[in-house]
């Protein structure tokens, strides 16, 4: 994967552990941070974030991306690549966005970057596993073309799995 990627408005670099307190803010806002285990409580757990986002580009050669605004450099997001759940080696895709920048369009932009760059650095398939709730993160997946491929119950309730081979 590229280290660096440049769209129209972004700029996606993989994180640092500088950037743990401009992540922190988006991690802690419950009404963003709405995945796994909900908002992170401590800026410890989201250097810990960081660093296990490090271990997975060293083992799998995965990116998780700092995404910022190209014109101010505020970071305004994240996303990338990791080891998904679907039980296969092909990575899954994520993306979040800062409440006040969503609706823009910027987490279809970051993700459609990072999914071009995987499928042009060979990756085969890559993975969406999305919450029939969440409607804007299933508006991201099929403007990148992801499509649906089947859903499944985990401890949490159903989960759609997407794809774009």
């Amino acid at each position: 994967m590229t280290p660096l990627i440049v769209t129209g408005r972004l700029q996606l670099r993989p994180f640092r552990p500088e950037d743990a307190a401009a992540l922190h803010e988006i991690f802690s806002d419950p009404q963003t941070h709405t995945i796994g285990d909900g908002p992170f409580t401590s800026p410890a757990q989201t250097a810990a974030w960081i660093d296990r986002r490090g271990e997975t580009a060293r083992q799998f050669g995965l990116l998780w991306y700092a995404v910022r605004d190209r014109v101010t450099g505020r970071l305004v997001g994240n996303c990338g690549l990791f080891a998904g759940r679907t039980g296969s080696e092909e990575p899954e895709i994520g993306y979040e966005i800062r409440r006040p920048d969503q609706g823009q369009g910027l987490a279809s932009e970051a993700a459609g970057a990072v999914l071009e760059d995987a499928l042009a650095g060979g990756i085969g398939r890559v993975w969406a596993t999305i919450r029939p709730h969440n409607a804007a993160s299933l508006r991201v997946a099929a403007k990148i073309g992801m499509t649906h491929q089947y859903i499944a119950d985990d401890s949490r309730g159903p989960l759609i799995y997407l794809a774009r081979p």
